[in-house]
């Protein structure tokens, strides 16, 4: 179950790949049609009409501590099952999205590659500094947190920080509340909002924007049967062709905003919904006791 948007742009990806030799170039030329919200039956979200800040938020990690969580779903996808109970270390992850204003700062000082493609439109409607960088690649993403001296998460770092130790469905709880999360249902922005902008959209650790605003990249290469093992501590295939994505955007509708949606794509594949977040591992011996009730 696949992010509509994302869907057709996995699609024609997969098609590219298998006829050109140089996809990379027919891939952003074909871009534009992927990357508008669908407006189909309904009206367009309007602007919000709020004032953004200059100042993007401070990077800020949260601790999650060691300990069990519900990972999958039953009721969702054939990726998402079975769901079991998964043992995982402690770590630290980024309270907030990497924010643009960061982002840029990292490519000023390295000289990486800017998140922008002459093809993309609205770009500056989706390059404000305290928005989450955007257009990034799997590439970007992991370059960027080495940068920061972290790493990209693990799929079950990313579920655990967002579902928390109840296994919750939405960040919030159980059942989809329209408005809590900057998706493609109605909610006052057109495209990412600044970090932390949805109260609701907040971790039972305080991880926010995890079941909205941008989708993000985790460390893993995707495998459909991942769930068929509960090992703890799980990273995924050592290879692969597709790279793990997780979480909704500002153009997710209906209820694919759950958060044991799992989604796919080539790692080099840049799109104005997908950014990231960082992690960290806690050294053995410093801030890794075992979570209460695990």
């Amino acid at each position: 179950m696949l992010d509509k948007r994302l869907k057709w742009a996995f699609f024609i990806t997969t098609l590219v790949l298998a006829v050109l030799p140089i996809a990379g170039i027919i891939l952003d030329f074909l871009k534009p049609s992927n990357i508008q919200v669908e407006q189909s039956g309904r009206e367009a979200k309007p602007t919000t009409s709020s004032a953004t800040p200059a100042v993007p938020l401070k990077e800020d990690m949260v601790l999650v501590p060691a300990g069990e969580f519900l990972r999958g779903y039953d009721e969702g996808g054939f990726d998402e099952k079975p769901s079991s109970r998964i043992l995982l270390d402690a770590y630290w992850i980024d309270r907030y999205e990497v924010a643009y204003g960061a982002y840029m700062a990292f490519v000023e000082t390295t000289g990486h590659r800017k998140p922008i493609s002459r093809y993309v439109k609205n770009f500056d409607k989706l390059s404000v500094p305290t928005q989450p960088a955007v257009y990034v690649s799997w590439e970007d993403a992991d370059e960027y947190c080495r940068y920061r001296g972290a790493r990209l998460p693990t799929e079950a770092e990313w579920e655990k920080a967002a579902r928390g130790p109840q296994g919750l469905l939405w960040p919030w709880g159980n059942q989809d509340k329209t408005g809590a999360a900057n998706t493609g249902n109605p909610d006052p922005f057109e495209f990412p909002s600044p970090g932390a902008s949805f109260p609701q959209d907040q971790s039972p650790y305080g991880v926010y924007d995890l079941a909205g605003n941008v989708m993000e990249w985790a460390s893993d290469w995707y495998q459909e049967d991942a769930y068929a093992t509960s090992s703890a501590n799980p990273e995924g295939p050592s290879s692969g062709t597709y790279k793990v994505i997780r979480g909704a955007s500002w153009g997710t509708i209906g209820k694919e905003t759950r958060l044991t949606v799992r989604l796919k794509m080539v790692p080099d594949f840049r799109d104005t919904t997908i950014g990231f977040r960082c992690a960290k591992s806690v050294q053995k011996g410093h801030n890794d006791g075992t979570e209460k009730g695990s």
